[in-house]
């Protein structure tokens, strides 16, 4: 049953009319929030933890449009559960300013989006958009306390991960806290800007950022490449601290301390992303049945013994009718 041109033109002017006003909207929260946003943009630029802050909101973006085709032929209609979405980013969002918490108020942010769109298009229009919204979290920094506690495990861990490597590879190396005792050269520290936090940060946005992106694959799959995330991160910022324990032991130190604080940062992201395209291709081979190809009409690729209407063939005989 295919819509009439009339009701067609009529949900495209309802979707234009929903979208121009959701992208005002948008910009009039960003404009009214300039002080957070001031905010998020110079954790950003000074802090290297969250420079993935910068592709979030084009990101986001490309999002909405990569799932325009949901909002095709859709007549929309607002929903008072909107309300309740409402009231929480307000609540929030008054708790952020009498606190004076600008993570808090850019949080708000979100609930507050995913409101407007239930006002203005309903439960449809947040189908197509709510990844979207949702995908801004990552623009907002960590806070405090909690990066600090996390900085510190993931300093721990990939600690001691790495000297584990490097002793399995026959290089003799032995965990101190965050330093790694090395036989001819002085202990190499993992600080506090080689934690892994920076990586995690931007491969849980790439991970979940992938798994919005490949709406048509199942589900399991998203599942998979999302929480993949935390591995991809710690194999990667591994690789950094062993590929520099063994500069650091057989070359030299400044070469390796060169290689560890500035080039290996960049190095490992292109690792991941070869590691995330991989995973997703062999989730795809191992989750996805192939697809079967069926007889071509007039007997054209059909299977052996088979006639033109695609019915098995009798064998002609005596007396065969």
């Amino acid at each position: 049953m295919h819509a009439s041109p009339s009701n067609a033109i009529t949900g495209r002017k309802s979707q234009t009319t929903f979208v121009t006003a959701f992208a005002l909207v948008a910009v009039l929260a960003a404009v009214v929030n300039w002080e957070t946003m001031a905010w998020l943009v110079g954790m950003w630029w000074h802090s290297a933890d969250y420079t993935h802050g910068f592709f979030v909101i084009p990101f986001a973006c490309l999002l909405l449009w990569d799932r325009r085709d949901m909002l095709a032929e859709v007549d929309l209609e607002g929903s008072l559960w909107s309300i309740p979405f409402l009231a929480i980013g307000g609540g929030l969002a008054w708790y952020a300013s009498y606190e004076y918490r600008l993570t808090g108020a850019a949080l708000a942010m979100v609930p507050l989006l995913l409101g407007v769109v239930l006002l203005l298009g309903g439960w449809k229009a947040l189908q197509w958009a709510w990844s979207a919204i949702v995908f801004l979290v990552f623009m907002v920094p960590l806070p405090g306390a909690v990066a600090g506690l996390l900085r510190l495990k993931l300093q721990l861990f990939g600690t001691q991960v790495s000297v584990f490597t490097l002793q399995t590879l026959g290089m003799p190396a032995v965990a101190e806290g965050n330093l790694i005792i090395l036989p001819n050269s002085q202990p190499l520290e993992v600080a506090d800007a080689c934690s892994g936090i920076r990586m995690l940060m931007l491969f849980f946005a790439a991970c979940i950022g992938a798994a919005f992106y490949l709406r048509r694959e199942i589900m399991l799959i998203r599942v998979l490449i999302a929480l993949s995330a935390i591995p991809i991160a710690i194999i990667s910022n591994v690789v950094r601290i062993t590929v520099t324990a063994f500069l650091h032991q057989a070359v030299s130190q400044a070469l390796a301390d060169r290689v560890f604080h500035d080039l290996a940062g960049w190095f490992m992201m292109p690792l991941a992303i070869v590691i995330l395209w991989a995973e997703t291709a062999l989730f795809t081979r191992l989750f996805t049945a192939p697809e079967r190809e069926a007889p071509l009409a007039f007997g054209v690729g059909a299977p052996a013994g088979a006639n033109r209407a695609g019915a098995p063939s009798r064998p002609r005989g005596d007396n065969a009718p």
